[in-house]
């Protein structure tokens, strides 16, 4: 079934790649990744939500994970049925995992894994020979945001 409002294949099957990219380790990563994200206007309305979650992995990875500018960030993000799954992986050099912080733990940073925990259904993070964070946003605008850690 093709939703004309997205232009993606609902049908269940395959993930269809909508982005694959490498980014330095850097701070224009996130607005290297907020652009090329935005060029995929048949997302539709989620496409707002889908570029801040992006951007805030990235800007996370940049910050946290002890990467120099010569390496590299990959980002993807796929189409699955219903469902958009923005994936950022790195080499994992820091220790500590990554979570939303309390409104009582924040200084003068440190928001934006709570606004990507609102944004999506569910994000996940993962250390396998690197560091690798996920998040998984519904295309139907039914959806209710905010379930969390899945």
């Amino acid at each position: 079934m093709q939703d004309r409002n997205r232009g993606y294949d609902t049908r269940v099957g395959e993930p269809e790649e909508v982005l694959s990219l490498e980014v330095p380790c850097d701070q224009e990563a996130p607005a290297l990744v907020r652009s090329e994200l935005g060029r995929h206007e048949s997302l539709g309305w989620i496409m707002g939500d889908a570029m801040l979650v992006a951007s805030e992995l990235v800007t996370n990875a940049v910050l946290h994970s002890g990467c120099s500018p010569e390496q590299r960030i990959h980002v993807t993000a796929t189409v699955d049925g219903d469902s958009l799954t923005i994936l950022v992986e790195e080499r994992g050099l820091s220790a500590g995992p990554a979570f939303p912080r309390r409104i009582s733990e924040f200084t003068e940073a440190g928001i934006g894994l709570m606004i990507v925990d609102q944004l999506v259904d569910r994000w996940r993070a993962e250390r396998d020979g690197g560091y690798r964070v996920w998040a998984q946003l519904t295309l139907d605008p039914a959806r209710t945001p905010g379930t969390g850690v899945g």
